[in-house]
């Protein structure tokens, strides 16, 4: 980990991978679209043939709706292991991505099937109202709102919050997992959260930098031009989610809560990314805070590699890690080669 420690450092991630190099030079990209329209359709196909193309392993699935502080209902996908573990069947939540405009709780189920198959657990995908029609701060209250309902109703979805209850998600999920993570601590939830994964996240605003880890927070410039997401896209996603940049609920490096409070987290990095050294800050932030930490880079890929660029050696390899790192939260490990399997390999 110590090694992302200089600016030169941080900077060399953005170097291309070479076979995403030669990726692009077969495959170039179409012209990006400011459209939200398109935004949504490209994620409704690309869950939804993720969903349908993922194994189920024997898993028992089901959706439940909850109600919002609003009244507004939202829906739940449960995932519960074939068979329920004599020991106890842990808890994770899962928080789907998508610029907090896209997506759905259908996109992480092929990780939720997985987890509970490998580790016995009872995993829970939340759903969150979108921007720009829902604007900040409705998706973390209806995702605060979801973990409240969980911690309180989990038993009656077969699991056990004493085995551990993991909260996770990718990009917008993985900042609306911090910073509920962060609130959890300030709001108290009945049931402790144990530990976070958090795949790309968006963890700092200008406003929010620590002054310490200023000269490592380069990303945002470096990778403007980056395929996939780049500056364009936050500035849709400013536009559309128009968050507060001074909230807690934003940023976790504006809550008033310790770091030294929170569980154990499994951070995950892209080198093309513009939230690149969101995650190697917020990462380094807890390590130095005394929470024990897991960090996987993959170093000249962009943000959503392994969703936009499926079949990367690094995509396959960032989609391995996601559920070894899962294992480990859970206290649950099995051997990679057994992971490895789930993908073919």
């Amino acid at each position: 980990m110590s090694e992302y420690n200089t600016p030169e450092a941080v900077l060399n991630l953005a170097n291309i991978d070479p076979e995403f190099e030669q990726f692009l030079k077969q495959n170039p990209p179409p012209a990006g679209s400011n459209s939200i329209e398109a935004l949504r359709k490209g994620f409704q196909i690309l869950d939804k043939a993720n969903y349908d193309a993922s194994p189920t392993y024997g898993t028992k699935e089901s959706t439940l709706t909850i109600r919002m502080r609003d009244g507004h209902e939202n829906e739940l996908r449960i995932v519960k292991p074939p068979t329920a573990p004599a020991e106890g069947s842990p808890l994770v939540t899962l928080i789907f991505g998508g610029a907090f405009s896209a997506g759905s709780n259908m996109q992480l189920i092929p990780v939720a099937r997985m987890v509970a198959a490998l580790y016995g657990a009872t995993a829970v995908a939340l759903s969150y109202r979108l921007s720009p029609e829902h604007k900040f701060p409705t998706a973390p209250d209806d995702v605060w709102d979801g973990l409240n309902w969980l911690a309180e109703n989990a038993s009656a979805l077969g699991a056990d919050l004493s085995k551990g209850w993991v909260v996770g998600g990718i990009s917008a999920g993985a900042n609306l997992s911090a910073v509920s993570a962060q609130r959890a601590l300030t709001q108290k939830l009945s049931s402790p959260i144990t530990g976070l994964s958090l795949c790309i996240p968006l963890t700092i605003t200008p406003e929010s930098v620590p002054s310490k880890y200023k000269h490592l927070w380069l990303s945002r410039d470096q990778n403007a031009n980056a395929p996939s997401f780049g500056a364009q896209q936050i500035s849709n996603l400013g536009n559309w989610y128009s968050p507060d940049h001074t909230s807690e609920l934003y940023s976790p490096f504006h809550s008033g809560a310790s770091f030294a409070d929170l569980p154990p987290a499994h951070v995950q990095v892209a080198g093309m990314d513009p939230l690149r050294d969101d995650g190697l800050i917020y990462e380094r932030a807890l390590r130095e805070n005394g929470v024990r930490t897991r960090l996987d880079v993959y170093p000249g890929v962009p943000h959503g590699h392994y969703l936009f660029f499926p079949g990367l050696k690094q995509s396959v390899k960032c989609k391995v890690d996601m559920i070894v790192g899962y294992g480990w939260l859970l206290g649950r490990e099995v051997e990679r080669e057994r992971v490895e399997s789930m993908f073919g390999l």
